[in-house]
């Protein structure tokens, strides 16, 4: 491992759990609905209207923290991860530069819930129209599959790197099994401290530990000033 990737070790461990631990805080402060339809979502939104704008903003900083976490972690990485690195940076691309634009769909459908012109199945069938263009279906596709399968493939290269301990990536996994299962609030708060708790692990190997040389498996010295090439 290199002097310069060495040096993204703590801004990757800080950027990754600071990002969990907001998305966390944003789903507990996200009204949830009481089933999955448009009816009852806009419902929850217009009941709590400022705790919805709240929440909307927490989870937008949440995806900009774990994007960074995510280049901070190729920046570790460097040049060894491999197909795991190559296709995981591709999608990271993806959901950096799209998912925390999506939450500007809330503001859309808090209006649309507290528009008195538009009774709620007027205002339902709206969003569920906007949900079936092919358009959002496949700009939601490609952002999903961005912000959770790219920092997956991420920790997979970190672990074939021995960066972090293998446990990482399968918690990680194992976050989003667990929150996308139902949909529901408890089981997706249970996802986020799982993410917590792959992040924290994490954090602790690329905080703490000193990177050591593929090579030679000892401490990573940092070049002289003036070494050249």
């Amino acid at each position: 491992m290199t002097t310069s990737s060495a040096t993204w070790r703590r801004p990757a461990a800080a950027l990754n759990l600071a990002g969990a631990g907001a998305f966390l805080a944003g789903m507990a402060l996200t009204p949830w609905e009481s089933e999955d339809t448009a009816a009852a979502y806009h419902d929850a939104l217009a009941a709590s209207p400022d705790q919805a704008q709240i929440a909307a903003l927490t989870l937008h900083f949440a995806y900009v923290l774990m994007a960074a976490g995510a280049f901070a972690l190729i920046g570790v990485l460097g040049r060894g991860g491999g197909w795991w690195l190559r296709i995981g940076t591709l999608l990271v691309v993806l959901g950096a530069t799209t998912m925390p634009g999506l939450l500007i769909t809330d503001a859309y459908d808090l209006a649309l819930a507290q528009s008195g012109a538009l009774d709620r199945e007027t205002s339902a069938a709206v969003s569920d129209a906007v949900g079936e263009m092919p358009l959002a279906t496949v700009i939601g596709a490609t952002a999903g599959l961005g912000f959770i399968l790219g920092p997956l493939l991420l920790w997979v290269a970190a672990w074939r790197q021995r960066v972090v301990p293998g446990l990482v990536p399968a918690l990680a996994a194992l976050s989003w099994v667990v929150g996308l299962a139902t949909m529901t609030l408890p089981l997706m708060l249970a996802g986020c401290a799982l993410l917590i708790a792959a992040t924290g692990l994490a954090c602790a190997s690329l905080w703490w530990e000193r990177p050591t040389t593929q090579a030679t498996g000892k401490p990573a010295e940092a070049e002289p000033v003036g070494a050249t090439a």
